[in-house]
This record gives structure tokens, C-alpha cells and sequence, in this order.
């Protein structure tokens, strides 16, 4: 398997993971904002009754018609898909929206059935009505559904009977109309045919009277060859002149259909019995081997369709045999395709207009040729009669009259039989429609539905409140609890630390762990240095650091390393914040040596110590101050020298905590937590923005820094942010700062990082935007 299946199989159940991970995500926010959906629903159902209490009441009546095609067999009663070809049904669906069928159907309604046409001018009745009904054919059957909507139940009823009726009589007068047209030209021939019969049968009757017996017996088997010559050539003329007969009738008919504007398709069925197929065909461009071509690659296509399906089931797309019968498929379609182009081209250039001319050329063509075979027949048949009256004498005289007075009778008898099957068709028609279903009175509406409008309600403000939701969670960027933040940031809580009192001293006293060793906020601090102690890797060496200011990291720090000092283990603590060493105000060591001065130095750290560094007077902790302002504290953190400080650290003490600015304040943090063992970062949920957050741990992570866990700070209710009391601007820059800060400006800082309001800054909104 390839390299980028193998990940993509390995990514599978990580993105399902994270997936329902965000489901269940999602669905606590939904729990949590559950009153903005049962907000949004209460509205969305208001609305609901509302339109359901105001809207009108839509009835609507359906009809079905069943529709047989019998073709020439009017005693074909097939019910099957095959009853009707397919491809017309869309075409006898479309006719009931079809302006004549509509214009018959408003003659047949009442003034009092045309309520949905009260307030609509007269010349739009018809779209109208177009607009509320509806015919569809149900799916593998021959029946189609009609329907149509009103405002009142019984005009509902009313028209679709009336479309009905309307429909019914247009299907009559077309199929009739042609069938009427022969008949007249049959019943004309029959007349004139009749009138010869009888003077053919006075003649024949003469004939016998004057001649009497002369030995000419019905069924004689001995006929002289000249009498055979001219029997057969009667019998040929017969038939010619039949043929005759039935091309000037279809003549007649198609002249009349073309003169009165006719549809002329029903005029093909019958032509291709009278002129022929092939005749047909040609006339319009195509031969038997063109259907028998059709018909070949339309087999093609549906055994290799099967086949196709077959091979799929064993092999996969890219198998030869496969690829090779969608080559035979695509070739067989492109055939059809092109074929069914080809004859729609042919077929739309002789419609309409040029399609009663072609069919008139092509009936008089095969008159033409039938007046000229039967004059022929005729020349040769009155020729062998000469030859056998000659011959024979008055025998063959009577013999003949007696064949023609048998042809006419037989003539007579064929024209009787044509009248009767146009008389069946004409009846019956090529397409025989039925009502299946009669239209009821609707009891209850259509429309409005009470179930469909609740459940639209339910959805679009289930939906709507969910989008609700969703848009304030979204707006909501802070954290609402420690295990939402747990959760979205992928590491362990290591604290959880109450929000704390102001504290109304400076110094050591200060702190809380110092001040109340028994509060709530003390054990904290001695549950998180009892986390940090025992977590499986190496704990030595910590970089305390946080998202944004305000989040008490400073507090955190120097609580922690009294914790740790107060266990017994020997303890430094290092100001690393040189941008703004709140720790160094915070302990009263604001001008002293410290980190920056050390860090500046040349001197060997592990031969000379580090003299910067001062005892607090609580248990072995030691402390390393800021020291003096330097506009390049990141470029002091980077070289070596820190490096050194810590592995000299490391020889002297048990445990090292570093206080460092925030992480999306300055690089400091990534550059000091690359050194040490792990980072502690300190987030306060209702204040620091969870974006911040998240792309600080991102940060980190790209940095190669160790987040060690979360330390979550001031988790009591406050309703309005904290700031850590730096402006990103001006304080997190690399520009150079004066030492001469007044002293009220530094309680400020320390006020703020114990969560008190503050009065100096802006607010911490606009220093989060300004970090961002």
C-alpha cells in the first residue's frame, strides 16, 4: 500500500475522533445556551400558528386516465408499459395543460365553478388555470394522474371534470377526423362499383339467355392457355386497381387533412400499408438497414451494459475487460445518439409544412405508377380477352363476363370490409383512453397541513436557534469552564486556584500562602507544587508564564516557590519579566542587581557565584530580581550566559521557578522554556480570550517548548475583566523604558496582578486587541 493510503487509513479514526469530539463539544454548548433554543423554537411556533391560523385552505380534486395504444389490432386490450410507446406518454401528459384542451374545459364550467377565477382578467383564465393543475404519469404504468387546486372544494371537483371532458373530446375529434375522410372516399368507390356489378350481372344474365348451355360447367378443370392468359392478367388488373382505389382514398384523405391543418403523424401508419415501408422510408432518407442497425446497437448496448455490471463485481475499473466494454458502451451510445440526431435533423426538416407536401408527393408518385402498371394490365388483359373471344367464341365470351361479375363481387366485398375496420377504428381509434378514478369532493384541505407546518416550525427554529447558538459561541471567545479549556487545548490541570483578596501589604507578607497558610487559596498552591512533583518527567526546572497580562502568573510563581521553600527543598526564584519585572515590585527588590546585570557579565559564574541573588527569609528560598532595565532583554535570554545561570542554578538548588512576560506579549517564555524542564502556564477562563490561548499553546509547541499543564487562576465569579496592567505597544516592545517610574504606577502594576480593577491603563480589551 502507498505511503499516502497508509496515512490517509491512519487519519481515518482521527478525524472521526475529533468529530464527535466536536459533537459532544457542540452539544454542551447547546446545554449550556438551552434557553436561546427554546427561544428561538417558541418563536418559530408562534409564526407557525400564525400562518397556519391565517393562510387559505387549498383543496384539490384528482382524476386518473388510462391511456392503451391498440394501433391496428383494435381488439388489443395489453395493459403493460408496451400498451403505450413510452415516449408519447409526455405527450398526452402535456396535452391537458395545452390551450385547447384549457379553452374546451372553461366551456364546459359554470359561472358558479370558476371561484379561483373571480379576480383574474378573462385572457389570463387559461394560465390560471395551467398554474393549478397538475398531470404526471405514475412510474411504469400507463396512468396518468390529473389534479387540480382550489380555493373551493366543489370548483376543484368541477374542473377537473371539465378538463376531463374537454381532453376526452379533442382525443375523439382527432382520431375520427381522418377515419371520416376515408370512409367517404371507400363509400363514393362502393357506389360506382355497385352500379358496375349490376350491369355486369344483367350482361353476364343476357349472355346465358342467348346463347343457352353450351356445355360450361363450374369447376372445369381443362382451360385452354389463351383463356389462362387472360384470366391471370384480369386477375393482376384486379388487384392493381384495388391498389388504385386505396391511393386515391389516402390521397383524398391527406389533401384534406393538409387543407384543414391537421396533425399529419396519424397519416404515417396508414401510408406505410398503402405505399409501402420501404417507399416510406426512402422518402424520408432511411432504409430497413438503418432500423435493423438501430435495433443491432441497441442490444449491444444493453449486453454490454450487463456485462459490465457483472465485471464490476470482480474486478475494478481499471481491469482491461472492464475498460474495454465501456469502450463497446460508449461506442454504442455515441451511435444511438448520433443515430437519434440524424433522424431528428431529417425528421425536423419535413415537419410542418414540408412534411403534407413530401407525403402528398410520395401518394401521387405511387398513384402514378399504379395508373401506369393498371393501364398496362389493362392493354395486355383486353388484348388475350380479344384473343380469346376469337379463340373461343361466345364460351370465352361468358366465361369472362362470368370472372369479371366473381372480381367485382370480390371488389365490393374488400371495400365492404375496409369500411367496417374504419368504422371499428374510427369508434375505438389507435388510442383508447379510459377514466379510471372519477374525482371526489375533498373533505380536508391540502394545504395547509398542521403536521408539515409544525414540523417546518420545529426545524427552522430548532435550526435557527442551533445557528443562534453556534454565532454566540463563536462571539463568546472565553473559556466557560476549566474542562472546556482542559479539553480544547489537549493538556492536563494541573491547579485550580480561587480568586484571591487584595492584599493590603507589600512584600513577602503579601502572598498568600505567607499571610494564610490555612485558606483555601494556600492548599492550591500545595496541591499544584504536589502535582509538579510527582509528574512522571523531570519538574526541576519551571518557566511560569501565561496568554495574556492579568492572569496572575506572577502570583502564581511566587506562591508556588514558597510552597516549594516551605516543603523543605531549596528554592530560587527568578524575575525573568525584564520588560515589566512585576515579581521585583511585588518583593520590594525594584533596583536591585539581578538578572539583566548577571546576564550582561563576563565573570565566571560557577568560580565567582551569583552575589544578585538574596534570601528572602522564608525557609531556603532565594530570590534573582529583574535587575536593571535593558531595551534587549530577548537578546540577554538568548545568549549563553542563561544557559549558565541555570546549570549553575541547577548545582545549588532543588527547585528553579522563572517568572516570564506572557506568551503573546513577547518571545521570552518560548526562549527561556527551550532551557528549562517545562512550562506551567497560568490561564484565568472568564478573562483571557480563548484565541490567545489556544495560539499560544500553538506557539509553544512550535517552539519546542514543554507545556507541562494548566494552572487555572481566579475561578470565582467576576463580571469584569482583570488586566495584567501592560501596554503590548509600549511595554512589550523593544523599545528602551525609563527607570524614573513613579512608585504609584508600580502599585498599579502589582494591584493588577492581583486582580484588582485598575486605574492606570486602558482597558483590557483594547490591550488584547493590540496584543492580538
Amino acid at each position: 500500500m502507498s505511503t499516502p493510503a497508509v496515512e490517509l487509513v491512519r487519519q481515518t479514526p482521527e478525524r472521526a475522533t475529533h468529530a464527535l469530539q466536536g459533537f459532544a463539544q457542540f452539544a454542551r454548548v447547546v446545554r449550556y445556551r438551552q434557553n436561546v433554543l427554546f427561544a428561538a423554537l417558541a418563536v418559530a411556533v408562534l409564526f407557525g400558528g400564525l400562518y397556519y391560523a391565517t393562510t387559505k385552505r387549498v383543496y384539490q380534486a384528482k382524476a386518473s386516465l388510462l391511456v392503451l395504444q391498440t394501433g391496428s389490432d383494435v381488439t388489443n386490450t395489453a395493459m403493460t408499459a408496451e400498451g403505450v410507446r413510452q415516449g408519447l406518454m409526455p405527450t398526452y401528459e402535456r396535452l391537458f395543460s395545452s390551450a385547447v384542451v384549457l379553452d374546451g374545459a372553461l366551456r364546459n364550467l359554470q359561472p358558479a365553478d370558476r371561484a379561483d377565477l373571480v379576480e383574474v382578467p378573462p385572457e389570463k383564465w387559461i394560465n390560471t388555470l395551467r398554474a393549478n393543475l397538475s398531470a404526471s404519469t405514475l412510474r411504469q404504468t400507463n396512468i396518468i394522474e390529473i389534479g387540480f387546486r382550489s380555493k373551493s372544494p366543489s370548483a376543484a371537483v368541477a374542473v377537473v371534470n371539465a378538463v376531463l371532458r374537454s381532453y376526452l373530446e379533442f382525443m375523439e375529434k382527432t382520431h375520427k377526423g381522418t377515419a371520416g375522410q376515408i370512409i367517404e372516399v371507400i363509400t363514393r368507390e362502393k357506389g360506382q362499383l355497385e352500379q358496375r356489378l349490376a350491369t355486369k350481372e344483367a350482361e353476364v344474365l343476357e349472355t346465358r339467355r342467348r346463347f343457352g348451355d353450351l356445355g360450361i360447367r363450374s369447376g372445369g378443370t381443362v382451360v385452354h392457355p389463351t383463356v389462362q392468359r387472360a384470366i391471370s392478367l384480369n386477375e393482376a388488373l384486379i388487384k392493381t386497381q384495388q391498389k388504385r382505389i386505396e391511393l386515391q382514398a389516402s390521397q383524398s384523405a391527406l389533401e384534406t387533412a393538409v387543407r384543414n391543418g391537421e396533425d399529419l403523424r396519424p397519416q404515417l401508419l396508414s401510408l406505410e400499408n398503402v405505399v409501402g415501408r420501404e417507399f416510406l422510408l426512402a422518402g424520408f432518407g432511411m432504409s430497413t438497414h438503418d432500423l435493423e442497425s438501430q435495433a443491432q446497437f441497441e442490444k449491444t448496448l444493453v449486453d454490454s451494459q450487463a456485462e459490465l455490471k457483472t465485471l464490476q463485481g470482480f474486478f475494478g475499473p481499471a481491469h482491461p475487460r472492464v475498460i474495454a466494454v465501456q469502450e463497446r458502451i460508449r461506442s454504442a451510445s455515441n451511435y444511438l445518439a448520433q443515430y437519434q440526431q440524424r433522424l431528428d435533423h431529417k425528421l425536423s426538416g419535413v415537419r410542418d409544412r414540408q412534411l403534407g407536401p413530401m407525403l402528398s408527393q410520395m401518394v401521387a408518385q405511387r398513384l402514378n405508377e399504379t395508373w401506369r402498371h393498371e393501364g398496362s394490365l389493362r392493354a395486355g388483359f383486353e388484348q388475350a380477352r380479344h384473343e380469346a373471344v376469337e379463340l373461343n367464341g361466345d364460351m370465352a365470351r361468358l366465361e369472362i363476363l362470368e370472372h369479371d361479375l366473381r372480381w367485382l363481387r370480390d371488389l365490393r366485398d374488400v371495400l365492404l370490409n375496409q369500411i367496417a375496420s374504419v368504422d371499428l377504428r374510427q369508434d375505438h381509434g389507435d388510442i383508447r383512453t379510459a377514466v379510471v378514478s372519477e374525482p371526489v369532493l375533498p373533505l380536508s384541505p391540502v394545504w395547509p397541513k398542521l403536521p408539515i407546518v409544525g414540523l417546518c416550525c420545529l426545524l427552522a427554529g430548532g435550526g435557527a436557534g442551533l445557528a443562534a447558538i453556534y454565532a454566540l459561541d463563536i462571539l463568546d471567545d472565553h473559556f466557560r469552564s476549566p474542562d472546556e479549556l482542559r479539553e480544547q487545548l489537549g493538556l492536563e490541570l494541573l491547579a485550580m486556584v480561587r480568586e484571591m483578596p487584595g492584599a493590603p501589604a507589600q512584600g513577602l507578607s503579601s502572598l498568600r500562602v505567607v499571610s494564610e497558610p490555612n485558606a483555601v487559596e494556600s492548599e492550591a498552591f500545595r496541591t499544584l507544587r504536589t502535582t509538579l512533583a510527582l509528574n512522571k518527567s523531570e519538574t526541576s526546572r519551571l518557566v511560569v508564564s501565561s496568554a495574556e497580562p492579568g492572569d496572575g502568573k506572577t502570583t502564581v510563581a511566587a506562591n508556588l516557590a514558597v510552597s516549594f521553600a516551605q516543603a523543605g527543598k531549596r528554592t530560587l526564584l527568578i524575575d525573568a519579566d525584564m520588560r515589566r519585572p512585576g515579581l521585583t515590585t511585588l518583593l520590594e527588590a525594584k533596583g536591585k542587581p539581578g538578572l539583566a546585570d548577571v546576564l550582561v557579565g563576563t565573570t565566571n559564574l560557577h568560580q565567582a557565584g551569583v552575589p544578585q541573588v538574596f534570601a528572602l527569609g522564608v525557609g531556603q528560598l532565594d530570590f534573582l530580581p529583574a535587575g536593571t532595565r535593558r531595551p534587549d532583554s530577548a537578546e540577554l535570554l538568548a545568549s549563553q550566559r542563561l544557559a549558565e545561570l541555570l546549570a549553575w542554578a541547577e548545582s545549588r538548588y532543588d527547585q528553579i521557578l522563572i517568572d516570564s512576560p506572557p506568551g503573546l506579549a513577547a518571545s521570552d517564555a518560548s526562549i527561556i522554556g527551550r532551557l528549562v524542564d517545562g512550562l506551567v502556564l497560568v490561564v484565568q477562563p472568564q478573562k483571557t480570550q480563548r484565541r490567545s490561548v489556544v495560539h499560544v499553546v500553538k506557539a509553544f509547541g512550535t517552539h519546542g517548548v514543554t507545556v507541562l499543564g494548566l494552572v487555572v487562576n481566579r475561578i470565582a465569579s467576576q463580571k469584569e475583566n482583570s488586566v495584567y496592567g501592560y501596554n503590548f505597544a509600549a511595554g512589550y516592545g523593544y523599545g528602551y523604558e525609563d527607570e524614573s517610574k513613579p512608585q504609584e504606577a508600580a502599585m498599579v502594576e502589582m494591584k493588577r496582578d492581583w486582580g484588582e480593577p485598575a486605574t492606570a491603563s486602558g482597558s483590557a480589551t483594547a490591550l488584547r486587541r493590540r496584543a492580538a
